[in-house]
C-alpha cells in the first residue's frame, strides 16, 4: 500500500509538473470567493481517485475536489488534495504539492507530500519516523519564540482571515518572522523538516490539508494540537503544529490576543 501510494502521488506531481511548464493562460474557476479551482486540479484528482478505486475498491476515498466516497464498509480512508497551492500554480509560483493521507479507523497510518519543483518527497509511517527523500528529517531544535519561523494559513470565509491577519501581527513582532506561502500542506512538512518552528493554521481546518502533515511533524518529534491545546479536536478550533519547543509560547500568544 505504501509503495502505491508513493507512486501515485509521484505520478500525480510529474502531471501537474507537465502542465506547469505550459505558458498558455491558465483555465481557472471560483469555487467560491477567493477559492481558485483549476482543469489540472479537477483532472489529477479524477487521476487519483480512480487509480485507488481500482487497486482498493473496498477503500473509502476523500478528496478535495470529488468529496467522500464510501465504497463499502472499511477501516480504510483515502485522503487526497491533488493540488495544495493552487493560486500559486496558477501564477507560475513554484511553492504547490500533492498530498495524500491514509487513515486506519480514523487514524493517520501514513502521510505523503510531494513537491514536485522541487522533486522533494516527504513520507511518513505511523511508528517508523519521517523522511524527505529518504533521509530521516526532525523537527527543528529551536527553544525561543523570538528566534523562530512561523507560517500561517487560513480558510476562504472572512473569520478565518480577520484571525489569521491578528496572527500575522502579533506572531511578526513574537518571533523571529512569519510568512504565509499558500499551501499549508507544504508548509507542515517544512515543520517537519526543521525549516521552521510552527504552522498556525485558522479555523476551519480541512483534513485533506493537513492530515499527512500531522502525522509527518508527530514523526518527526514535534506537536500537533488546536488552539485551547487540546489533540482530539483540530479542525474545530484551529491548528498549531510546531517542533514542541515553541508550543506553549504559540499557545500563550495565541490566547493572550484571543486569535
Amino acid at each position: 500500500m505504501k509503495e502505491f501510494a508513493i507512486g501515485l502521488v509521484l505520478r500525480a506531481g510529474n502531471i501537474l509538473m507537465r502542465e506547469f511548464r505550459n505558458t498558455q493562460p491558465e483555465e481557472i474557476r471560483f469555487k467560491r470567493k477567493r477559492e481558485l479551482v483549476t482543469k489540472h486540479d479537477l483532472d489529477v484528482d479524477k487521476f487519483m481517485v480512480n487509480k485507488i478505486k481500482a487497486e482498493y475498491p473496498e477503500h473509502a476515498i476523500l478528496s478535495e475536489e470529488e468529496g467522500f466516497q464510501k465504497r463499502r464498509k472499511s477501516d480504510y480512508l483515502w485522503v487526497i488534495d491533488p493540488l495544495d497551492g493552487t493560486t500559486n500554480y496558477t501564477m507560475r509560483h513554484t511553492f504547490f504539492a500533492t498530498t495524500l493521507a491514509i487513515l486506519k479507523k480514523g487514524e493517520p497510518i501514513l502521510g505523503i507530500i510531494y513537491a514536485p519543483y522541487t522533486r522533494e518527497l516527504f513520507v511518513a509511517e505511523k511508528g517508523r519516523g519521517a523522511f524527505k527523500n529518504e533521509m530521516r528529517i526532525h523537527v527543528s531544535n529551536e527553544n525561543n519564540l523570538r528566534h523562530s519561523f512561523l507560517t500561517f494559513a487560513y480558510a476562504h470565509d472572512p473569520d478565518s482571515l480577520r484571525r489569521a491577519l491578528v496572527a500575522y501581527q502579533q506572531f511578526e513582532m513574537e518571533a523571529r518572522s512569519m510568512r504565509h506561502f499558500g499551501s499549508s500542506s507544504l508548509e507542515l512538512a517544512f515543520v517537519a523538516a526543521g525549516r521552521v518552528e510552527a504552522q498556525i493554521i485558522t479555523p476551519p481546518v480541512r483534513i485533506w490539508d493537513v492530515a499527512a502533515g500531522i502525522l509527518m511533524i508527530k514523526e518527526a518529534g514535534g506537536k500537533v494540537t488546536d488552539f485551547d491545546g487540546k489533540t482530539h479536536r483540530i479542525a474545530y478550533n484551529g491548528l498549531v503544529a510546531s517542533n514542541g519547543r515553541v508550543h506553549n509560547a504559540v499557545l500563550k500568544v495565541i490566547k493572550k490576543k484571543k486569535i
